[in-house]
């Protein structure tokens, strides 16, 4: 006959219930400290590459009867005279594909190809509202450019985030940037 041991755990339900409660509170202490450790992480400072930024864009028309908001990946490549713009959906597919130089500007939308001489029609033709082009670049950069009805926010910028507000001409459009540091 083999020796017998003695049953580390509880057999019962009523020995149990302490034990599982103790488990429960514990399992929650721990869970709760290890969501609050995660949200309380510094964030890393933003290191971005002149003239080459990627992130999200979140722009937001707030008309009366019908608002909408548009959300997007990016990587933007060049300055104003030059350069290009991919503009991803929230799943990482091609939504528009943006070339300019001193002289025209191309979109290309899967599509079709439209061309104008002006960048600032063709990325309201993608974000669905005029954006301050020149502007722009500059608060990529970190930079408080002035652009006309625009309010921008550059407070946050070392952790990568711009935040601008459009009052004129209405509808009141609020854009948000998130940028990427660089591998």
């Amino acid at each position: 006959m083999a020796p017998r041991c003695a049953d580390p755990l509880p057999t019962t339900t009523a020995s149990m219930l302490p034990r599982r409660q103790w488990l429960l509170r514990w399992g929650s202490v721990a869970a709760a400290l290890a969501l609050s450790a995660c949200s309380l992480a510094p964030r890393q400072p933003y290191r971005g590459r002149p003239g080459h930024w990627r992130g999200r864009i979140s722009i937001q028309l707030e008309e009366a009867d019908r608002p909408q908001s548009y959300i997007a990946s990016f990587l933007l490549q060049g300055h104003i005279g030059h350069g290009t713009l991919n503009v991803y959906s929230p799943i990482g597919t091609t939504i528009a594909q943006l070339r300019w130089d001193g002289r025209r500007a191309e979109l290309d939308d899967g599509t079709q190809i439209t061309r104008d001489r002006s960048l600032d029609q063709l990325l309201a033709q993608v974000f669905g509202t005029p954006l301050p082009t020149e502007a722009l670049f500059a608060w990529l950069a970190g930079e408080a450019a002035q652009a006309s009805g625009w309010q921008v926010n550059l407070e946050r910028y070392a952790q990568g985030r711009i935040d601008a507000i459009r009052h004129s001409p209405l509808p009141t459009t609020r854009m948000r940037i998130v940028l990427h540091s660089e591998e």
